[in-house]
């Protein structure tokens, strides 16, 4: 025969349905990822905190991140003005370093200028330069320099140099005052000028620019008095 058991089937002991324990199981769920989130950023920050204390207490200095995007800012700014301070340092060196070099040059320039053996242009007794003035008181076209056998600018032909001095001989005009101009090139480069009174002069200085090798040298004369005024002259010349 069939009976019934003591005891009842234990799914009908349970007081909640399946339904209801899935609920139950999700609240809960809900509950620890709530709890998780709030406890977790503490959790971080006091490890963070205790980091930080933990490194400030071997000596090293720790820093936010705001902090440190500060101090890198300041350290680029500092940066970029010793870059700027190096950069005028360094053309103050070399603008030094120029003017003691042009100061060396003009130093050589008078040195030479006292030193070096000066040559003649007419080299002899039997020549002498005659340069003719234009109208009164008016420029002549250029012309360049010569005795009638030879130019002066022969003489450099092979080497740069200078003209320090003209000597003046003679003048068609009588107390008159006479101008003169010396150029070299096509293109007229003043070497110097010369400006004396025919009463008192015999050399007039010149000390000109420096002739470069090759170039020929031209003059132009003025007179106030006459027409065509002439004077003969003798030039002095020395190399570099």
């Amino acid at each position: 025969m069939f009976g019934h058991s003591k005891h009842p089937a234990s799914h009908l002991e349970y007081p909640y349905s399946s339904g209801e324990i899935t609920i139950w199981r999700l609240f809960f769920i809900f509950l620890v990822t709530i709890l998780a989130a709030t406890f977790i950023p503490i959790i971080q920050t006091t490890n963070v905190a205790s980091a930080k204390s933990t490194l400030e207490s071997h000596g090293y200095i720790v820093l936010t991140a705001g902090q440190y995007e500060t101090i890198d800012t300041k350290l680029d700014n500092i940066a970029t003005t010793a870059l700027a301070a190096v950069n005028n340092a360094d053309a103050a060196v070399t603008a030094a370093e120029n003017a003691v070099l042009a100061a060396q040059i003009a130093a050589g320039k008078v040195d030479l200028f006292n030193s070096a053996e000066v040559f003649l242009f007419p080299s002899n007794t039997n020549t002498t330069v005659t340069l003719t003035a234009g109208n009164t008181n008016a420029w002549s076209t250029w012309a360049e320099i010569t005795d009638g056998a030879a130019t002066l600018s022969s003489k450099f032909a092979t080497a740069a140099g200078y003209i320090s001095d003209m000597y003046i001989y003679d003048h068609s005009a009588v107390d008159k005052l006479y101008l003169l101009e010396i150029a070299y090139g096509p293109s007229k480069i003043t070497l110097g000028r010369v400006m004396y009174h025919t009463s008192f002069i015999e050399m007039a200085p010149i000390k000109s620019r420096r002739v470069p090798a090759g170039e020929t040298i031209y003059y132009r004369l003025m007179c106030s008095g006459a027409n065509s005024a002439t004077a003969k002259v003798g030039f002095r010349y020395f190399f570099e």
